[in-house]
C-alpha cells in the first residue's frame, strides 16, 4: 500500500487541539457509522462528480468540499430494500447484511436529502472505507460509494449544511486544492484522484478497488502537522 502524507490546512484552533492531543492522547471516541456517495456523470472531458461545500459554521469539516452524505440514523436499519441487492453489496463490503443495510440506507437517504436525487440500493458501488483519526472531536466510520446520475434527474444542493454545489471535473478541483483555493479532507482527495484515472463513468463503476479500512494518523513534523495513511 502506498504511504501518503496530507497537509493539515486548518484553523489555529484545530492545530492547537491536534497538538494537545499528541501531547496527551485521551480516550478515543467511538466513530459514528456514516456513508457518502460520489454521484458521477459523463462529459465531453471525462467523468464529472457532484460536490458540495460545507458552510463555515459546521463543527466537522467546515468550508470543505465534500460528496453528499452523513451519519447513519437508527431508522436506517428498518428501511425495506431488495434483500438480494443488499446481500450482494454486503458480500462486496465483507460485512454481514444487517451491518451493511443501515449504511446503504444512509447513502440513499442522504443523497436524496442533500441534493434531491433518488437512488436505489442497486445503484451503489462501494469505493472505499475511511475512519476519522482519533484526535478529531467528531469521528466517523465512513463507507464511500459511487453511483451514476439517474436518468432524468437533476442534482441540486438543498441542504442548509452547504453553501455551494457544482459538477466538477476531478482534475479541476484537485488543481484548486493544490493551489489552496479549495479545502478537502484526504478521503475526498484520494477519491477524486481515482476518478480522474478513468475515461468514462461505466469504466469507473466497473472498477472493484480494495476495500481495506483507512485510518489516517496525525504526525508532528516540527514546523507542521500532517496526516499520514496507507492507501489500498
Amino acid at each position: 500500500m502506498p504511504l501518503r502524507e496530507f497537509p493539515s490546512p486548518r484553523s489555529d484552533a484545530w492545530v492547537e487541539n491536534a497538538r494537545a492531543w499528541l501531547a496527551s492522547p485521551g480516550e478515543h471516541l467511538v466513530p459514528r457509522a456514516a456513508a457518502t456517495v460520489m454521484v458521477v456523470r459523463d462529459s465531453a472531458d471525462g467523468p464529472m462528480v457532484f460536490v458540495q461545500r460545507r458552510v463555515s459554521t459546521m463543527a466537522f469539516a467546515p468550508s470543505m468540499y465534500v460528496f453528499p452524505g452523513g451519519g447513519v440514523d437508527a431508522a436506517d436499519a428498518d428501511v425495506d430494500f431488495d434483500p438480494g441487492a443488499v446481500e450482494s453489496l454486503a458480500e462486496r463490503m465483507d460485512l454481514p447484511g444487517a451491518e451493511a443495510k443501515p449504511l446503504l440506507s444512509a447513502a440513499v437517504r442522504e443523497v436524496e436529502e442533500e441534493c434531491g436525487l433518488r437512488l436505489s440500493v442497486g445503484d451503489l458501488v462501494p469505493r472505499a472505507h475511511w475512519i476519522t483519526p482519533p484526535f478529531e472531536k467528531r469521528r466517523y466510520d465512513t463507507w464511500i460509494f459511487a453511483a451514476a446520475l439517474p436518468a432524468g434527474q437533476t442534482a441540486a444542493g438543498d441542504s442548509g449544511e452547504t453553501d455551494h454545489d457544482a459538477w466538477v471535473l476531478p482534475g479541476s478541483l484537485l488543481t484548486a486544492y493544490e493551489e489552496g483555493k479549495a479545502v478537502m479532507l484526504p478521503p475526498t482527495v484520494v477519491m477524486l484522484e481515482q476518478l480522474a484515472a478513468f475515461g468514462s463513468v461505466a469504466n469507473f463503476l466497473a472498477d472493484r478497488p480494495v476495500l481495506t479500512a483507512v485510518e489516517p494518523e496525525l504526525v508532528e513534523l516540527g514546523d507542521r502537522l500532517v496526516t499520514r495513511c496507507d492507501i489500498p
